[in-house]
């Protein structure tokens, strides 16, 4: 019988393991909606993804509305979104993810959007500045009160208070202060100020960094936003539209980036699509 060599390229395979594990849970983090320049299509694919997850933790990072008519920059006299409607807007956003993940914890964090509520007040001048003394006033005039979030089963925490340490263990969550002229510039500089691995989106970029050094491997990334791409404040912005999909325990995480162009993305093999 002719003996046939063996290919010089044959060779035994490394064995891998790989099982699931009840062990890990599951985020959707996501962002930058400002509503009323929001985008639906954006919305509906992360709804589609939080449908599809099941998450234990639901994370708006902020800016979910975007205060226009409090701005003090240029406001168009003509538009007829007023602050109540923005908040009913936002308030009926985060009502909607709950439907999809009723069981998860649900966590808003103030954006520099949001803030601008801060600085109208802080800036009453005259006897206007009265008014944030009566604890009635104090009780009020906050975005959970605002938004009702007790009924609608989410947590809050406000922009000056960040980064939330412990709801995805080892990862700092914010809603950034930072923005850099490209994609992964934001998110190296986020790095740069804590030495530690976190989420972040106020940008409006999708961008991940990633370093490694004798303290151990970090990674920051940013979330991209859910607004519109085509807002009446900026021409052509270098913004994308995405989430995040965080599966972590207490000593490890594990970051899937979900990229929307055009109302639609690919995930996990599947489309969603607005």
């Amino acid at each position: 019988m002719l003996s046939v060599p063996v290919p010089h390229y044959a060779r035994p395979l490394p064995t891998v393991k790989s099982k699931a594990s009840s062990k890990w849970r599951h985020a959707v983090v996501w962002g930058d909606t400002h509503k009323p320049f929001h985008d639906p299509a954006a919305e509906a694919v992360v709804f589609g993804i939080i449908k599809d997850v099941r998450p234990d933790l639901l994370a708006h990072v902020g800016d979910l509305v975007d205060c226009y008519t409090i701005s003090k920059f240029s406001v168009d006299p003509m538009r007829l979104d007023g602050l109540q409607g923005e908040i009913d807007a936002g308030r009926e956003h985060l009502h909607q993810a709950s439907q999809l993940a009723p069981n998860a914890e649900k966590l808003l964090l103030g954006g520099n959007h949001e803030d601008r509520l801060r600085k109208l007040i802080w800036d009453l001048k005259g006897a206007h500045r009265e008014l944030p003394k009566l604890r009635v006033f104090q009780r009020n005039m906050t975005w959970p009160v605002l938004l009702d979030l007790v009924n609608v089963g989410w947590d809050y925490c406000d922009y000056t208070k960040q980064p939330v340490v412990g709801r995805i263990p080892k990862l700092l969550l914010k809603h950034g202060e930072v923005v850099r002229k490209w994609s992964a510039w934001t998110e190296k500089a986020e790095w740069e100020k804590y030495a530690r691995s976190g989420l972040s989106g106020h940008s409006h970029r999708k961008g991940a960094f990633y370093h490694r050094d004798l303290n151990g491997s970090h990674t920051w990334h940013g979330t991209g936003c859910t607004c519109s791409l085509e807002p009446e404040y900026v021409r052509q912005p270098d913004w994308q539209q995405g989430c995040l999909v965080v599966a972590y325990t207490e000593d490890r995480f594990h970051i899937e980036d979900v990229y929307i162009e055009q109302g639609r993305a690919i995930w996990r093999g599947k489309e969603f699509a607005a």
